[in-house]
């Protein structure tokens, strides 16, 4: 499932594409929503049932890249939409979308929030490397969602425009825990107060994150830190920068790195790859937003006021933009923000 800021977009599986075709809101029922008035025209009928259908119960195949994403507004509890991937990634890395929004729910801006939803997890998969999409040249609107979301028009044919986006894929996050007060830790690195808001059956989607990063940069005293307490590396797993000033040999995949970290963040974003994670500490992430590097925040707020110890955000570095993507709330009172940088306007 992909979140988005007004929208859910779920992806459906085979028995509920067969109560989606029937549109006697059987699906609706499933997914605890209001009733919708939704029709299927003959032309996706079709489709769903001599395409889709099949290629959906077919197990060899991702049924991901065959089945409909259908959006839900979270406000409304009503289906409003859907997206359908045309098949796998070609040899290429490329994929086709088509999509649509169901009547009442046009002019809203939700086409441009699905597909824009439908790239950001595209972005996520190692083996996509492009989107394109047709539109009708008499639909106006349906190229505008495309535009809004940066495709460049790449063809034309009598009747209909071809479009494409290339995937920057590699996107810095910073995903880490502060106070309400802004610390990261207490005086000499203690980190107790997070124990506040563990629970056994709740890690606050860090598991469905790290499944989204192959790269890790995070600071030699924070990596020191673990250590100490006798913990294995957590990342040892993944490509792992430990920024330093001191050389050390490198163990496995885990390497001490020295240079100029903007350097490293750029090379790494222009490999081919999954996300990048910076997972601390103060200082690197005070120098990776001194040259506008960090794409997403996600931050979890410990309900708590520690009065002193280390910030997380420093003084003396340029004034950014951001765009909220989601926030979270849960019974421990830990609270998730997540924004991404906002582009110069």
């Amino acid at each position: 499932m992909i979140e988005t800021k007004r929208l859910l977009l779920k992806p459906l599986t085979y028995e509920q594409l067969t109560k989606y075709i029937k549109c006697d809101n059987s699906l609706e029922v499933e997914f605890n929503l209001n009733e919708s008035s939704r029709t299927i025209s003959a032309e996706l009928k079709d489709a769903l049932e001599n395409t889709i259908l099949p290629n959906v119960k077919d197990t060899t195949k991702n049924y991901l890249y065959s089945t409909l994403w259908t959006a839900i507004s979270k406000a409304d509890n009503k289906m409003i939409g859907d997206l359908c991937i045309v098949g796998e990634p070609n040899t290429e890395g490329e994929i086709e979308i088509g999509y649509g929004t169901y009547d009442e729910f046009q002019g809203k801006g939700f086409m441009t929030e699905i597909v824009g939803g439908i790239i950001d997890w595209a972005k996520t998969q190692p083996s996509v490397k492009s989107i394109t999409a047709s539109t009708d040249k008499s639909n106006k609107a349906s190229s505008k969602v495309l535009q809004n979301n940066n495709f460049i028009q790449i063809g034309e044919k009598e009747t209909s425009l071809h479009w494409k986006l290339q995937l920057n894929k590699r996107k810095l996050i910073l995903y880490i825990a502060m106070s309400l007060d802004g610390y990261i830790a207490k005086p000499n690195d203690d980190l107790s107060f997070l124990s506040i808001v563990e629970q056994d059956d709740q890690d606050y989607g860090y598991s469905d994150f790290i499944k989204t990063v192959d790269a890790v940069i995070v600071g030699r005293k924070t990596y020191d830190k673990v250590i100490a307490m006798g913990f294995d590396f957590p990342h040892a797993d993944k490509d792992t920068y430990i920024i330093t000033r001191s050389p050390r040999p490198d163990l496995g995949s885990i390497k001490f790195y020295t240079g100029n970290i903007k350097s490293l963040v750029t090379r790494l974003k222009s490999e081919t790859g999954m996300n990048i994670f910076c997972d601390g500490g103060a200082e690197i992430v005070h120098e990776l937003l001194k040259d506008n590097l960090i794409d997403e925040f996600i931050i979890s707020v410990i309900p708590i006021l520690v009065g002193n110890g280390t910030k997380l955000f420093k003084d003396g570095r340029p004034e950014q933009k951001l765009e909220l993507v989601s926030s979270k709330s849960f019974d421990t009172g830990l609270t998730q923000l997540h924004y991404r940088r906002k582009e110069n306007e």
